[in-house]
């Protein structure tokens, strides 16, 4: 194995974990990373590209002296008002020292991705404050901790909004809404964007507030992933999730997303064995050329995983018949994707197999740059058809960013010779799919 992570050290934390592996995977995601020995950096951080998110998990029990003022000041000051202190603390180290975090208390192990630095770097913050949403739902009736950019640290019960603690916002989630979110936005494209949109419409001054979190998100959804603008001051009606939670078409897209893990799946399976050193060719790749092609992968969204997922397993289920090459469509504006499917060894040699599905799926990502010459990225994707025996994959990245105008007529003569791509003869697919589909 050429590193080992922790999974957390309370339940807390491990739970946590959990939620980050499965929306952001697990080469993105770092439980109790350190700065120096015996010094912990966060509670957990996950770095894609140049976003970092800096998580702070807190813990405590909520008190009860009979004062409601004093038990949520107390609670505030523990959970959120350490947890943004912590925070703070990180994003500083951070930006001053980005190669000295580590993955154990010895500071032994450094991180093995790369940190961004520089103008580029952008820092969320988020706590995860646990141990009031039970009180507040007795005291108050609603469902967690309110939601008020206006309110300064501890100025309102129950209510979270600015913090002088921090720099920037900080975005506090509760039991059940960091779940629900982590649930909902399970990407880490998905995720930033709502942060980022989130952040806009509190720097905005418009939004006067929210009964939960959740609120704040189904808003979101319920508004094809925006915050409509505004000119007039406004506060979210009370239990907006469960009205979008029960909406049929809401409920058809979360069944239809179901497929989308296909994706999810492809990536943490040729991540976990480049990471335990058995893959049967590339285990020489330098980490960082791996991180970068499966990054460019989990770059997608959840729609856009379910897009392709549906396209490589209808392929796949056809080319039992014959062997297919397609151009497939990515969310992100300079990617190329090509899909080659095999029918398999059909029970020949399979070393020779799978050198000609290699040669042929290099050919038609070399091909694919002269199909959109303004695509940077071209990801090639190798696959056996369905239900084959000793089915295996192959992966290809090639950046293009500095070909010659003389690579790129090279890519459009072998796009001639071999007949790859050329009109009416090419599978390239775009299609029109509804997010949340009305019947």
């Amino acid at each position: 194995m050429r590193f080992k992570r922790s999974e957390g050290l309370t339940h807390s934390e491990k739970v946590l974990a959990g939620l980050c592996d499965h929306s952001f995977l697990k080469l993105w995601t770092y439980p109790n990373l350190f700065k120096k020995p015996a010094k912990e950096l966060t509670d957990l951080l996950v770095v894609f590209g140049s976003d970092i998110l800096l998580f702070s998990d807190k813990s405590c029990g909520y008190p009860n002296t009979g004062k409601p003022a004093l038990d949520w000041s107390r609670w505030y000051r523990r959970s959120i008002s350490d947890s943004a202190h912590q925070i703070d603390q990180a994003e500083r180290w951070l930006r001053s020292y980005p190669d000295s975090v580590f993955l154990d208390a010895k500071c032994a192990t450094p991180l093995p991705l790369a940190l961004p630095s520089g103008a580029d770097t952008r820092i969320h913050r988020i706590c995860v404050a646990l141990g009031a949403a039970r009180r507040a739902q007795t005291d108050t009736g609603k469902r967690g901790l309110a939601v008020c950019p206006s309110v300064q640290n501890d100025a309102m019960l129950f209510t979270v909004g600015n913090t002088d603690r921090a720099r920037g916002w900080v975005h506090v989630f509760d039991e059940e809404s960091l779940a629900i979110v982590l649930r909902e936005l399970s990407t880490i494209s998905d995720f930033v964007h709502y942060l980022n949109s989130k952040t806009a419409l509190f720097d905005g001054g418009q939004f006067i507030s929210a009964e939960s979190e959740l609120d704040v998100m189904a808003y979101y959804l319920w508004n094809d992933r925006t915050f409509p603008p505004t000119e007039q001051p406004f506060r979210l009606d009370p239990n907006l999730w469960p009205k979008v939670e029960a909406d049929p078409s809401f409920l058809r897209g979360r069944a239809e997303n179901k497929v989308s893990y296909f994706w999810d799946r492809l990536i943490e399976y040729v991540t976990g064995h480049y990471l335990g050193e058995t893959l049967e060719f590339g285990n020489e790749m330098e980490m960082a050329d791996h991180e970068r092609l499966v990054r460019i992968m989990a770059g997608e969204t959840r729609l856009f995983r379910r897009i392709l997922s549906n396209m490589i397993l209808q392929r796949a289920a056809a080319a039992r018949k014959h062997a297919i090459g397609s151009l497939l469509e990515s969310g992100q504006p300079d990617v190329n994707y090509v899909l080659y499917v095999g029918r398999g060894d059909q029970g020949g040699d399979h070393a020779t197999y799978r050198a000609d599905r290699a040669w042929n799926l290099k050919t038609r990502c070399i091909a694919a740059k002269a199909v959109k010459p303004e695509k940077r990225y071209i990801v090639g994707i190798g696959l056996d058809a369905l239900g084959v025996k000793g089915s295996s994959e192959d992966f290809v990245l090639i950046d293009t960013e500095d070909w010659p105008s003389e690579a790129v007529e090279k890519a459009a003569q072998l796009r001639q010779e071999c007949g790859y791509f050329l009109p009416g003869k090419v599978i390239e697919s775009q299609v029109h799919v509804d997010e949340y589909p009305d019947n």
